[in-house]
């Protein structure tokens, strides 16, 4: 019978495979700090050092009270704790390592293994669709990611697969966010419906993959009140050219209710002075918009355009504060907000939406508060469909009592 390998071995197999795909030193330090804590319970538990699912679940019942599927997001401690206790039992069970985030270090990887032409044919058919790059880029990692764990299991292609390694595909999952699970599960429901009815396929296994029940806008977005943006705002030191910045960003957000992206790809040619007015080609949709340039929103942007902005030759209105002074990205946007907030004391809540997005949120709830029409809602925010507003309706809910019946008019024509 084969020796049981111990848990301090399968971590030093881990930690190599981490630095393999170079994973960041302090990522590293952390999985073995957890995996220690794992060690110990162990060993309280059954006085020996070997690792099963079973006591792996016990530990994070006992530890984190973590029981799958958890309504709630993680906080980053817990998230380290799951993550620990999956890469020790997919190292233990599959020899391999998953990465979850795709290396950036190896784009050209070949990780399509022996199925390059019909990946190839799927991502064809996606060009063909209506879906952003983003969302195209999005479905390929999902792809990749269960021919990463195909190859973890010695295999060469969807020829070999079976409904039990779908399911086992599934449980790697484990402890990541539902939502994104969802996501992930259904690109791979498209995929296999995809190669079936392509004929690459003789059986359709998109019958055999799970189905990850996520309640509809499940993430409640942030209700900024009126006095929380005012101390938001009031809180942006502006005499810095980074404060200049992120003032007008900000105040770009709450008063025009425009995506991450969008202001990251905002041009200096999108400000039309002359009409006081934004005209940009929406990253996401590519469709054309153009919005009113409220007169507080101008001067905080000419405010950091002349005594904020760096003076290079740049197209972008928003750019890095040291140099090379390049573009903005969106993910660089998205942490404004948050280092803002602990500046003024505004408080997460657990299980609460309040990045750069709720305050999308927060405009689409005034507008609706206001009386306007959910139609000239979903212009201003940008939607391509009328079902994309549904979480701006969640939220209002003075507005939907209005809505509510009461029992008098339910049972008088009874």
């Amino acid at each position: 019978m084969e020796q049981k390998e111990t848990v301090a071995e399968i971590v030093a197999h881990v930690v190599a495979e981490m630095e393999k795909l170079q994973y960041a030193p302090l990522t590293i330090a952390g999985f073995i700090r957890d995996s220690k804590h794992l060690q110990s319970y162990l060993q309280e538990k059954t006085g020996a050092n070997f690792f099963t699912e079973d006591l792996g679940q016990a530990y994070l019942k006992e530890r984190i009270g973590f029981v799958p599927p958890v309504e709630r997001p993680l906080t980053s401690r817990e998230a380290a704790h799951v993550r620990c206790v999956r890469r020790i039992g997919e190292y233990q069970s599959y020899g391999l390592l998953l990465r979850n985030h795709m290396s950036k270090c190896h784009p050209d990887r070949d990780w399509a293994l022996d199925d390059a032409a019909i990946i190839s044919a799927f991502i064809k058919k996606m060009q063909t669709a209506d879906n952003s790059q983003a969302t195209k880029k999005l479905r390929i990692n999902h792809i990749r990611r269960f021919y990463e764990f195909l190859e973890s299991r010695h295999l060469r292609g969807v020829h070999e697969i079976s409904a039990q390694l779908i399911s086992n595909f599934a449980v790697t999952l484990q402890g990541d966010s539902p939502i994104y699970n969802k996501h992930r599960l259904a690109t791979l429901q498209h995929y296999f419906r995809f190669l079936y009815r392509s004929g690459f396929l003789e059986q359709d296994w998109s019958h055999s993959v799970p189905r990850v029940v996520v309640a509809v806008n499940r993430n409640v977005p942030a209700l900024w009140e009126k006095a929380d943006l005012e101390k938001l705002l009031k809180s942006v030191d502006r005499g810095n050219p980074a404060g200049k910045r992120n003032y007008a960003i900000i105040l770009l957000v709450i008063q025009l209710g425009l995506r991450i992206s969008d202001v990251a790809h905002l041009r200096l040619d999108s400000l039309k002075w002359e009409r006081c007015e934004i005209e940009l080609i929406q990253h996401k949709t590519h469709h054309r918009i153009v919005q009113p340039l409220p007169n507080d929103v101008g001067w905080a942007i000419i405010d950091y355009i002349r005594y904020g902005r760096p003076k290079v030759d740049e197209p972008y209105v928003f750019l890095t504060v040291n140099a090379p002074y390049t573009q903005l990205v969106p993910s660089s946007i998205g942490c404004i907000l948050d280092r803002q907030m602990r500046v003024c004391g505004i408080q997460k809540k657990l299980g609460i939406t309040s990045g750069m997005h709720s305050l999308r949120h927060a405009l689409a709830r005034r507008l609706l508060e206001e009386g306007t029409p959910l139609s000239t809602v979903v212009d201003v925010m940008g939607h391509v469909q009328y079902d994309s507003a549904t979480p701006y309706l969640k939220v209002d809910i003075d507005g939907l009592r209005t809505c509510a019946l009461s029992l008098n008019e339910v049972t008088k024509d009874a």
